[in-house]
């Protein structure tokens, strides 16, 4: 487990891997502007307007310093080879995500991590001077959103208190370069990946899935709104949600369900993938009898996770779902 425990963990948490989530990742001022494909010049950029969680953001000009706290915003900019002028390294760690480690689109970049509690650096990024900041999930108020506005045009969340999907930020964010028709491939090539991995797992088909979060022992998160992304993510290789999950609630952010050690047989599914936050976690539940007789777990159908497939599952872009597929590949076989 690469995350520590430390007094701003569950704020973060609450942030990063529930409604707002997992989400994070930035960079210096050090004159990290955009790639030759974001020229400076702004010449026959058409304007974009985007109807968002808290009103209207207009980009008049063509962004060339952009700052991006989402992860999914971040992917977007690489998978389109746009270097940022800052990112928000992943807040449980402040390091970058192990898909983004090594990225020349990232070398020499400005990180920003979150403040105390998740905030938002306002004072880091203006040091920045952006001109476009793509907040996502992770302006997780009007107020703050009303602070980053005064910077630069600003992007929060496209839905209010739902994740938005990565194809619409990864369309969004082409359509901000000035470059609506290079999102498309990008978009192709990640649904091509998830549709050979159904093809090269057949059983797949029908089976059902559970992802779940071990916070501690009273607070056991499950993933049970159909429309989040970490169930698209297995919905879209044919599995499904099992019917013991359908209507549970409770957790973080109101998208989770919350079960107790007693209710373990709720996670009566053909994969389980839990997330563990906290170092020495796993043997809290692995050694349960109630765990040890689930389906998942006796058919060797069960994967013990980090804070960074928890994140990626939570908040997948077109760079995390071939990292992911590799990542449950053993287990996909198993089925």
């Amino acid at each position: 487990m690469t995350s520590r425990t430390t007094p701003r963990k569950r704020p973060i948490l609450r942030r990063a891997v529930s409604a707002a989530l997992a989400v994070g990742a930035i960079a210096l001022i050090a004159g990290c502007g955009s790639t030759d494909s974001t020229s400076s010049s702004t010449a026959g950029y058409q304007a974009v307007t985007v109807d968002h969680a808290f009103g209207q953001t207009v980009v008049t000009r063509k962004p060339t310093r952009i700052v991006s706290l989402s992860p999914t915003f971040t992917d977007a900019l690489i998978a389109l080879n746009t270097k940022p002028a800052g990112y928000a390294p992943n807040p449980l760690t402040n390091a970058d995500y192990p898909w983004d480690q090594g990225n020349p689109d990232l070398a020499g970049v400005t990180q920003v991590p979150l403040g105390p509690g998740g905030s938002v650096p306002e004072e880091k990024i203006a040091q920045l001077q952006p001109d476009l900041i793509l907040g996502g999930g992770l302006i997780a108020s009007k107020d703050e959103y009303d602070k980053l506005s005064k910077l630069a045009p600003t992007i929060p969340s496209l839905k209010a208190g739902a994740l938005d999907s990565w194809q619409d930020d990864t369309t969004l964010v082409g359509k901000l370069l000035g470059r609506p028709g290079d999102a498309q491939p990008v978009i192709d090539n990640a649904a091509k990946a998830s549709a050979d991995a159904k093809n090269r797992y057949p059983a797949l088909a029908g089976k059902t899935f559970a992802v779940s979060l071990f916070v501690d022992s009273t607070n056991i998160e499950v993933i049970t709104n159909p429309d989040d992304n970490a169930n698209k993510f297995f919905e879209s290789l044919g599995m499904k949600l099992p019917d013991s999950l359908h209507g549970i609630s409770g957790g973080l952010g109101g998208l989770n369900g919350k079960i107790s050690m007693e209710r373990l047989d709720l996670l009566n599914s053909d994969l389980l993938s839990v997330g563990y936050m906290t170092p020495g976690a796993a043997g809290q539940l692995e050694n349960q009898p109630l765990f040890r007789q689930l389906p998942a777990v006796r058919h060797g159908a069960y994967l013990a996770t980090d804070a960074d497939v928890s994140a990626a599952l939570r908040l997948p872009t077109a760079r995390t779902t071939t990292w992911l597929l590799t990542k449950f590949d053993g287990v996909f076989a198993k089925l």
